[in-house]
């Protein structure tokens, strides 16, 4: 049986109401915590959830403070200022070269004419750059460029101290070198691990910007991205992009996770005024471990080496191979540093396409000079190949690198003809190709800047830009196809008989050659479709 409460008065009614909206107020954040640890939030009114949610992100953000200062506490110690002082030729030195109004301070006194003309005198110049204790018995990781040319070195310490520095090893390739300086018991920051690196992940830059006063400044950001890949074949060209403020100075300096962990060494930024934009660059842990190891060990770095020239598919030949976009053509299978054909004697060809290396994906053909240098001589990598339409797995026996392997040619960039001009008396319109081509003459190939002997094949003589020939093929005037469909052609009698052997709206394999302003030639795969 129901029975209602007693009617209340209005005053009773308001002293009720007070000590329930003092009791919300008053228990919100117990009822939160309790919602909380119980997993209860779900069943809980929207506006408590939401002051559960705002009382959540006020915690994280003030623990991701306390997060930095600890980081900051721990690694700071351990991060130095290294000043490199140079002696510099003033004949070589800019602005004080030539006929500069400076000179006349840095001459030597008058003294005559012709033979006996004043020299320019040598002057010392300051460079400033960052690094960080990796051991305690006084080993510092920098970069290479900090240091490389540097007649005097002087650290300073975190406490203010100033000590001297040698140079342990230098890795240009890398831009990598190792000091060390007398003393134990350094404070030192540790490595972390490369695959635990992650985008968005907090990180924090330490180092000297812009000048000395400035040192152990300690910048914040995020991973911005991995795998940030440019230059060639003969530097690491595998970075991490952040966006933590680095600044000239910074350079050598640690980038550390929230862990106090090195994840790598601030090396570049990406800028139009010189100074920080929001993009700045640092060399991945695994590479400075590796070569921050050899360099105390011996010295030197040794690097594997696969033994081929490379360059990236373009878009037309990735699609007819049916492979991603960050697969490796093979251009011409090179020998090591001690005359071994390492890819060679794998099986590996011109014309194969790289896909992987042991089973991990090119997102970038140039990733393959991260992957391989990474490794030592002798070791042994499994490359997932693409060879006629077929794919098949490789394994090669890495050789030596040596000093100045081959170029990457990459899409002709750097093969193109000297001269575009002048079209020969009988070229021939392809239509629904976008190419205007004629057969190989040495008079047609002159007119291109092509001094070139005993060339076979016919002579593009103009590309439609809005051709696929242009676009994804990366055809261009002045390059010489000499197969169509695996098919050799002499002329432009034999390329249009090979064309007509494709059917209509088919994708073909072209290969073509490409000419350096000495008559050096690179060969090359792409591929063009057929019109319906």
């Amino acid at each position: 049986m129901h029975t209602d409460s007693p009617s209340r008065t209005p005053r009773q009614k308001l002293t009720v109401g007070l000590l329930v909206v003092a009791a919300f107020l008053g228990g919100v954040f117990f009822v939160a915590s309790a919602a909380e640890f119980l997993g209860l939030t779900d069943i809980l009114p929207d506006s408590v959830a939401q002051r559960i949610e705002q009382t959540q992100e006020i915690a994280t953000a003030e623990d991701l403070g306390r997060a930095f200062t600890q980081v900051a506490e721990r690694v700071n110690p351990a991060v130095v200022q290294i000043r490199a002082t140079q002696l510099v030729d003033r004949d070589e030195a800019d602005p004080f070269s030539g006929n500069s109004p400076f000179d006349f301070f840095f001459r030597q006194p008058p003294g005559g004419q012709g033979s006996d003309a004043p020299e320019l005198q040598p002057f010392e110049r300051s460079g400033l750059g960052s690094g960080a204790f990796i051991r305690s018995d006084g080993y510092i990781v920098t970069n290479n460029h900090v240091v490389e040319d540097a007649t005097e070195l002087r650290v300073v310490l975190f406490n203010g101290r100033e000590l001297d520095a040698e140079i342990v090893g230098a890795d240009p390739f890398s831009d990598l070198a190792v000091l060390k300086v007398e003393g134990d018991d350094f404070p030192s920051v540790p490595f972390g691990e490369a695959e635990d690196v992650r985008v968005g992940q907090w990180v924090l830059a330490f180092g000297s910007p812009l000048n000395a006063e400035l040192s152990n400044t300690v910048t914040s950001g995020i991973i911005s991205s991995l795998g940030r890949y440019s230059g060639g074949n003969n530097s690491i060209s595998n970075y991490i992009q952040t966006d933590a403020a680095v600044n000239p100075g910074n350079s050598g300096g640690p980038l550390v996770n929230l862990r106090g962990e090195i994840v790598g060494i601030n090396s570049a930024i990406a800028t139009r005024t010189g100074t920080f934009n929001g993009i700045s660059f640092a060399i991945p842990v695994d590479i400075v471990r590796n070569t921050v190891e050899q360099l105390i060990d011996s010295g030197a770095v040794e690097r594997g080496y696969l033994g081929i020239s490379f360059g990236a598919v373009n878009p037309a030949l990735a699609r007819a191979l049916d492979v991603g976009p960050g697969a490796a053509l093979v251009a011409a299978v090179t020998e090591d540093a001690q005359g071994r054909e390492p890819a060679g004697e794998a099986g590996i060809r011109p014309d194969d396409v790289i896909t992987a290396v042991d089973g991990v994906t090119l997102r970038d053909s140039r990733q393959i000079v991260s992957l391989i240098s990474n490794k030592r001589p002798g070791d042994r990598v499994d490359l997932t190949i693409v060879r006629d339409g077929d794919e098949e797995t490789v394994t090669v026996r890495l050789g030596v690198r040596p000093e100045n392997p081959l170029g990457t040619p990459q899409g002709g960039e750097q093969l193109q003809p000297m001269s575009e001009s002048g079209d020969d008396a009988e070229p021939a319109e392809m239509e629904g190709l976008g190419l205007t081509i004629q057969t190989a003459t040495p008079a047609a190939l002159r007119r291109f800047g092509i001094e070139a002997e005993n060339v076979k094949g016919v002579l593009v003589t103009d590309v439609e830009r809005s051709s696929e020939a242009y676009r994804d093929a990366d055809l261009r005037r002045g390059v010489v196809i000499t197969e169509v469909d695996r098919k050799p052609v002499a002329n432009r009698a034999e390329f249009e008989s090979a064309l007509a052997g494709v059917g209509a709206g088919e994708t073909f394999l072209v290969r073509v050659q490409r000419f350096a302003r000495n008559g050096d030639a690179v060969s090359t795969l792409t591929a063009l479709t057929k019109p319906d």
